[in-house]
């Protein structure tokens, strides 16, 4: 029987990426989409997730919700980022930007409209009318499900597992600490990695491990549909991003982050020493600022509350990107 599950985004190439992989996998039923504030602003991240349930057809299917504009506090302290954050734009010779998620996907104005109903309300319904307990993936910063669970703590009882893409162990991007999903709302992580709710975090250092090579982008462009050709595009965007703002152990490499998350669902093996320990997140507005602090030592203080993945089966990973992705048919 198909997994429940509701993604929360910010649409984001590989927020998109995650999005079709999870709409064209009979293992699980998307319940609903949620955009948040985060890699662009929410009325980008919402826009294009609208654009991609179109480009699936599943308009009818699955609902697209509007969610946190802003972070929970951290935008109300001037001055509080003291550890420089990670420039991710440039220009080329063209004026044109080099960076990791478009403003706008090359895709269609969509007709589709969000829920007419505020996110909370959403959340809360669906998750308590839900036939079964309910999966959240939120592949962008943790606002709106820290939001929702301060609004209804008890809702973790219907919850069966929230599967975060977000921080690092020894992998770090948007400062020397910190990684961007974490840091931009740090506050919020803190809250739902202590709810009480089983969690799975997969960060920087297993998605990386996973990445992509560009050459892999021309098997998408040769199944000639229109999921194939944008997720081809995808991967050449975030590729060329990549190689000019973080190159990564090899030229040509993308990590398209969020889409491990979903890929675990399908299969739990395409994570790899996962272990079950302490996480915390830095709020003090210092130079760890968003930090992910994961606890490897044998004793700790505190209880166990995550399960933290520190690697990933590539093969595996990129086996069941195209897979899924080839069943598509305009």
């Amino acid at each position: 029987m198909a997994r429940n599950v509701i993604l929360d985004v910010d649409t984001g190439s590989d927020d998109a990426c995650a999005i079709m992989l999870a709409a064209l996998s009979e293992e699980l039923n998307v319940l609903g989409v949620c955009a948040v504030n985060g890699n662009r602003p929410l009325s980008d991240t919402l826009t294009n997730t609208l654009k991609i349930i179109e480009l699936l057809k599943m308009e009818d299917k699955i609902p697209v919700v509007k969610g946190a504009a802003q972070p929970l506090v951290r935008d109300l302290l001037a001055g509080r980022n003291k550890n420089p954050k990670t420039a991710e734009i440039q220009l080329d010779e063209n004026g044109e930007e080099i960076c990791y998620h478009p403003k706008k996907f090359n895709l269609p104005e969509p007709v589709l409209k969000p829920v007419d109903e505020n996110f909370v309300t959403w959340y809360i319904n669906t998750i308590k009318n839900s036939s079964k307990k309910v999966t959240i993936v939120p592949v962008g910063p943790l606002t709106n499900i820290a939001i929702v669970l301060r609004a209804e703590p008890s809702l973790v009882d219907n919850i069966e597992e929230i599967v975060i893409m977000g921080g690092g162990h020894d992998v770090r991007n948007s400062t020397a600490a910190a990684e961007f999903n974490i840091w931009k709302d740090p506050e919020a992580a803190e809250i739902v990695l202590n709810s009480g709710a089983k969690i799975t975090l997969v960060p920087l250092d297993a998605t990386h491990a996973a990445s992509t090579r560009l050459s892999e982008a021309q098997q998408y462009r040769d199944l000639h549909t229109s999921v194939g050709d944008l997720f081809a595009e995808l991967i050449e965007i975030r590729t060329r991003a990549y190689n000019i703002l973080q190159p990564l152990a090899e030229p040509d490499l993308c990590p398209i982050h969020d889409a491990l998350c979903v890929a675990y669902l399908l299969n739990p093996a395409v994570l790899k020493n996962v272990i079950h320990t302490r996480v915390d997140v830095d709020m003090g507005g210092g130079f760890a600022d968003g930090m992910t602090i994961v606890d490897t030592r044998h004793i700790h203080n505190l209880p166990d509350n995550c399960y933290v993945a520190l690697d990933a089966d590539r093969d595996l990973f990129n086996k069941i990107l195209f897979e899924k992705i080839a069943t598509f048919k305009d």
